[in-house]
């Protein structure tokens, strides 16, 4: 069993490899990514829109953002936090890298914060994006001991950006499976935990969710991934994360691969699956070459190291 520090690491690595291997094939179809990479679409790390192979997207600059957010605030105050990380966003966006494909909300959102609206108010618009769940893992390792904070600041960090109920529960739901996950639960487990987690918060989230047994059944198909939707969405993203998680609980490879060339939102999909099994197998399940090439790699690992720091200094384990 991988010990805290490999489940930490694991997890901010595995998030920002995930995003890598779907940065080339975001945006495509499904059949589309199987003709431009035969037979069965990517399987390393490419090349794409002028940044090198291994480069990670906004989501993974976006999550490091929330992550340098909390470890900066002052307590464990939630107000604390979320201007901490509002102001990590505003550095973030004055330094966009717009290669990397952030999203319109997400940057419509933050120029707010830039303007002076305060981040209470900035998301203030109907949004089911899923530019809130992308960023949720570090949420997840920082408060995995205590679920309440948890879904406060997940909740409150999508406000920030995002105004709708689904965009919420795509944050709550990814920082649980993350919290989840590095305490040990099996990936089989997390979609009835995910279910019962945003029950009260959105209905359109639950239908998604209901779509990924039927998926399942369909296997690694261009029908299964039409049946959970391109992954745009929260709720779909989510849905496609714990489809890969579901087809393969205990391959870090597979299940990322599998996310990576699904279609759609392929870099948000492939970023939550290698968070959780980051943080379910540890640095051990993720293959060497990978761990070796990944952008900033060392500033992730130094990153999980921290936040596990955070978590034993705040809560005592």
């Amino acid at each position: 069993m991988p010990d805290l520090e490999s489940r930490y690491v694991g997890c901010m690595l595995g998030m920002a490899i995930g995003d890598a291997l779907g940065g080339p094939t975001e945006f495509m179809s499904f059949e589309s990514i199987r003709k431009t990479w035969p037979p069965g679409g990517v399987t390393d790390f490419c090349s794409f829109r002028g940044l090198p192979a291994g480069s990670y997207t906004d989501d993974t600059e976006m999550a490091l953002a929330v992550a340098r957010g909390i470890l900066g605030a002052s307590s464990l105050d939630v107000t604390a936090i979320l201007d901490a990380i509002a102001g990590e966003f505003v550095r973030w966006y004055e330094n966009v890298d717009w290669a990397r494909s952030p999203g319109t909300t997400c940057t419509g959102s933050v120029a707010k914060l830039v303007e002076g609206e305060h981040w209470t108010a900035s998301g203030r618009n109907d949004s089911m994006g899923c530019g809130t769940a992308m960023r949720a893992p570090p949420v997840g390792l920082a408060f995995a001991p205590d679920r309440d904070l948890l879904r406060e600041v997940a909740a409150r960090q999508s406000l920030i950006t995002h105004g709708h109920d689904v965009a919420t529960a795509g944050s709550v739901a990814v920082a649980l499976m993350v919290a989840e996950a590095v305490q040990g639960a099996h990936p089989d487990d997390l979609l009835a935990i995910v279910r019962d987690s945003v029950a009260e918060i959105s209905d359109v989230f639950l239908e998604a969710l209901d779509r990924v047994p039927p998926a399942v059944e369909l296997g690694n198909t261009a029908q299964a991934h039409s049946l959970l939707g391109p992954g745009w969405t929260a709720d779909e993203a989510v849905a496609g994360a714990l489809h890969a998680l579901t087809m393969h609980p205990t391959s870090y490879r597979d299940a990322v691969l599998e996310a990576a060339n699904s279609g759609g939102d392929t870099d948000t999909k492939a970023c939550i699956v290698g968070a959780v099994l980051g943080a379910s197998l540890g640095v051990g399940g993720i293959p060497d070459v990978w761990r070796q090439h990944v952008e900033d790699g060392e500033l992730l690992v130094e990153t999980g190291r921290e936040l596990l720091l955070y978590v034993r200094r705040h809560f005592g384990i």
